[in-house]
């Protein structure tokens, strides 16, 4: 190993034992080192700082390159996920609201499977983000006439729509604060022409998993072809964040091994014998 992989260990321990500030120092002592990969899935020291679930650590990071040449956007790993992809997996609200603010750009890149922050935010049930990110201020909305851009509304690897990962994840509040947001998401199909609809018939699981009856009541009767009306709210900048969506989802933990890597096309596939006679 040579002195270069050596140093690359120590924001990596420090981040891995939660000793944040630990490697907030390694990194004003080493700012070059900012965006050298530490771990085997190239995240760099901006990514393990949205892992901590605390704005700080990345704050520190952002001022620790105040006044010098980065780029945000260019900053990915291994699956092409930028900072503000890993602030939504990991749930990181205050990381992703100062992310959106000093580079609103990252809302509209995708990774390697297609998938925005957005979508990324939606597929594991971050309801709260998923509603900053569709109300966050003009010059960054994401949707137009109350329908999301198709760059968030599917992935291109396979053609799973939003609303598709986050019933698969069976997150079925932010399926129905999707729907709330943007009504014609129901009748997306992916390239085997499977709509959420069907998804949602073929998880007899989900039914049993002890979630109120009246959520899948409403979820189904939104994915039905029918047509509603549903107006987007724009979030005032005196309204409290919290209390805003449901609590279905909640009591998730966030560890450093709470969410799984490598991209939502691993583990959000469509269940077998869907789409099949």
């Amino acid at each position: 190993m040579d002195s270069d992989e050596m140093i690359q260990e120590t924001p990596y321990i420090a981040a891995m034992n939660g000793k944040w500030q630990h490697m907030i120092d390694y990194y004003q002592e080493n700012p070059d080192y900012l965006y050298s990969p530490v771990t085997l899935s190239l995240d760099t020291g901006f990514h393990l700082a949205v892992h901590s679930n605390k704005e700080q650590p990345l704050k520190d990071l952002l001022g620790i390159m105040e006044g010098r040449e980065f780029s945000l956007p260019a900053t990915r790993n291994k699956f092409g996920n930028t900072v503000l992809h890993e602030a939504t997996t990991y749930g990181n609200y205050e990381a992703v609201r100062l992310l959106v603010e000093c580079c609103p750009d990252l809302i509209s890149i995708t990774n390697k499977y297609g998938e925005t922050p957005l979508f990324t935010a939606a597929a594991f049930g971050e309801a709260e983000i998923v509603e900053f990110l569709i109300r966050s201020k003009p010059e960054q909305r994401v949707v137009y006439e109350n329908n999301l851009l198709s760059i968030h509304r599917q992935r291109w690897k396979d053609g799973l729509s939003i609303l598709g990962a986050a019933i698969i994840g069976q997150h079925f509040e932010t399926a129905l604060l999707l729907l709330e947001l943007d009504e014609s998401l129901h009748s997306l199909k992916d390239r085997k022409g499977i709509t959420a609809l069907q998804l949602l018939a073929q998880m007899p699981s989900a039914f049993e998993s002890g979630f109120p009856m009246g959520i899948f009541e409403r979820l189904i009767y939104c994915c039905l072809p029918v047509r509603r009306k549903v107006k987007l709210q724009e979030e005032t900048s005196g309204q409290s964040r919290k209390g805003t969506v449901g609590d279905v989802e909640s009591g998730l933990g966030s560890s450093l091994e709470r969410k799984p890597r490598g991209g939502l096309l691993n583990y959000f596939k469509v269940p077998k014998g869907i789409g099949h006679n």
